[in-house]
């Protein structure tokens, strides 16, 4: 995402925790209820759920989802993870890694055709650390762009330096690697996702559609300023999945409700 939505991703930041044996889960039940309070009054918009032993103990929504409307969030409010999106994307590339379909010591020219000169020497490692030299967008979040427009777009852009000898955030860099995820896995970004790490630690929902989220329980997300900003599945959306400008940088919604031992919460 651009830094232009850090505020928005902040606002509504989605916490799921889940501690370890815990000797006095009362004591620590209450410690974690009393610093929430504060960190709502304090302004924290969000939802919180916490297990304790295997034991939901906290299961709240903080703050509102629809400030203008007067709308707390409660537990079944859906919220964009902003640029923690990237996690997954990385972790699904070592997913990748781990079942041999490619290495992070690949240069990306062997996942895209007839690069500059200046690309060759991009590696998978240097797209992940943020030290591709690659800028950090091309175009906006929601501007429509198709995957083929928005390589060229990425190849034709100059670099900031040479790859490997810096560090500069790149929100272009984690969509070229959703790219790659898609055409290593032969699937989408999103299902690839959904199968090798949503599935398996059942997180249902969560996604950028396949959970078929309910439009009306999406969190509004607002600018610095206080101003709406909306929610982005009223902004410019391809068929399933956001454009290339934030596919696989940012975007993947969230919601609490999850399974833990076999119980659907």
């Amino acid at each position: 995402m651009t830094k232009f939505f850090i505020t928005f991703a902040l606002t509504i930041l989605f916490y799921f925790t889940t501690f370890g044996q815990v000797e006095n889960s009362t004591k620590t039940t209450k410690r974690i209820n009393t610093y929430l309070s504060e960190l709502g009054k304090a302004g924290f918009y969000g939802s919180v759920l916490v297990e304790l032993n295997g034991n939901k103990v906290i299961s709240k929504g903080y703050g509102f989802s629809d400030k203008e409307h007067s709308i707390k969030n409660d537990p079944t409010i859906i919220f964009s993870t902003g640029s923690i999106t990237k996690q997954f994307t990385a972790t699904a590339i070592l997913k990748l890694e781990m079942q041999d379909k490619l290495s992070t010591d690949d240069k990306i020219s062997k996942y895209f055709e007839n690069l500059p000169k200046d690309k060759e020497n991009i590696s998978i490692h240097d797209l992940l650390r943020h030290q591709s030299g690659l800028e950090s967008n091309v175009g906006s979040d929601f501007d429509k762009i198709s995957q083929t427009d928005f390589i060229d777009k990425v190849m034709n852009s100059s670099l900031l330096f040479e790859s490997g000898t810096r560090f500069s955030y790149s929100n272009i860099g984690y969509s070229l690697l959703a790219i790659i995820i898609e055409k290593v896995s032969g699937t989408t970004y999103e299902n690839y996702l959904y199968e090798n790490l949503w599935k398996p630690a059942q997180m249902e929902f969560t996604g950028y559609s396949r959970p078929n989220f309910d439009n009306n329980k999406i969190a509004i997300g607002y600018y610095k300023d206080g101003k709406v900003w909306g929610k982005s599945t009223d902004k410019n959306w391809d068929i399933d999945a956001p454009y290339w400008h934030l596919k696989g940088n940012g975007g993947i919604k969230i919601q609490q409700k999850i399974y833990t031992n076999g119980i659907k919460h």
